[in-house]
C-alpha cells in the first residue's frame, strides 16, 4: 500500500507540473531518450529489475517526468515487448528499435543515430541511462540550463584518486607530479563520466559523436553515481533505497 501511495503521489505531482509548464516547450525542444534493449549481459532483463517495487525503467521515466517541462517527449527505444509495455504504462512513447541496433556490440551512439534517422524533426536529444538509478530532477534541470549555451552536456563525478600507469616497463604517475603530490583540498579532482545522461544536438550525433570540446558537465555526487551493471551493484542500490 505504501508503494502504491508513493506512485500515486509522484504521478499527481507530475500532472501538476505538466499543467503549469506544458506550454513552455518550443518546436526545437529536447526529447528525452532511454535506450532499453531486451538483452543484457550482467543481469537478465536488467531494465525491468525492481527496486522498492518499481522497475529501473519506470524509475527513470518518473524522474524525467518530474522535469517534464524540460522535454517535448520522453521516448524509450527498445526491441523488447515487455519493456515496451512498461514504457507505455508509465507514459513514455515507444520507438521500436530494429534488432540489428539491439545487439550486444551495438553502441549507444549507433542506437541514438538510428532513433534520430527515424525521427527527422527531432533536433535535440537527451540520452538517459536507466541503470543510473539515482538520477535526480535537480541534475536534469542543471543539464537543461547548461545546454542552452553549449552544444552538449554530460554527467560526471569527481575523483581524487592518484593514478599510475606502466609505460615501457616504467611505473609513472599519470595525473600528478610525484615531487608535489596534491592534497584533496588542493584540486577539484579528475572528471569521470557517469553515463547518467548525455544532451546532444542532432548535428553532433549524426557526425558520430555525443560529446565534443564545447560540452558542459553536471557534477553528480559520488553517492548518486552508482551504475547497476552487476548483481552486487543491484544489492547495494537496494540497500541504499531501503535505508
Amino acid at each position: 500500500m505504501k508503494n502504491f501511495l508513493n506512485i500515486i503521489y509522484i504521478l499527481l505531482a507530475q500532472w501538476i507540473i505538466q499543467i503549469e509548464f506544458g506550454s513552455a516547450c518550443s518546436e526545437n525542444d529536447i526529447h528525452a531518450l532511454i535506450l532499453a534493449r531486451g538483452g543484457s549481459q550482467g543481469i537478465k532483463h536488467k531494465n525491468l529489475v525492481k527496486i522498492n517495487g518499481i522497475s529501473l525503467l519506470a524509475r527513470s521515466i518518473l524522474t524525467i517526468k518530474n522535469a517534464s517541462d524540460c522535454f517535448e517527449n520522453i521516448w524509450v527505444s527498445t526491441d523488447d515487448e515487455n519493456i515496451a509495455k512498461e514504457a507505455d504504462k508509465y507514459g513514455a512513447l515507444v520507438h521500436n528499435r530494429p534488432a540489428q541496433y539491439a545487439m550486444d556490440n551495438t553502441s549507444s551512439l549507433d542506437a541514438v543515430k538510428e532513433f534520430l534517422n527515424a525521427h527527422q524533426t527531432i533536433n535535440n536529444v537527451a540520452l538517459f541511462q536507466c541503470t543510473s538509478v539515482f538520477l535526480k530532477e535537480a541534475y536534469i534541470r542543471q543539464a537543461v540550463e547548461k545546454y542552452k549555451s553549449h552544444e552538449c552536456v554530460f554527467a560526471v563525478r569527481r575523483s581524487h584518486s592518484l593514478r599510475w600507469e606502466l609505460k615501457n616497463n616504467v611505473l609513472i604517475p599519470s595525473n600528478f607530479r610525484i615531487e608535489s603530490r596534491p592534497r584533496r583540498q588542493d584540486w577539484s579532482g579528475d572528471m569521470i563520466e557517469t553515463g547518467m545522461f548525455y544532451f546532444s544536438r542532432r548535428e553532433l550525433v549524426m557526425s558520430g559523436f555525443l560529446q565534443n570540446e564545447k560540452c558542459a558537465v553536471v557534477d553528480i555526487l559520488p553517492e548518486d553515481a552508482l551504475e547497476i551493471d552487476s548483481y552486487q551493484d543491484l544489492k547495494i542500490a537496494r540497500c541504499i533505497v531501503d535505508s
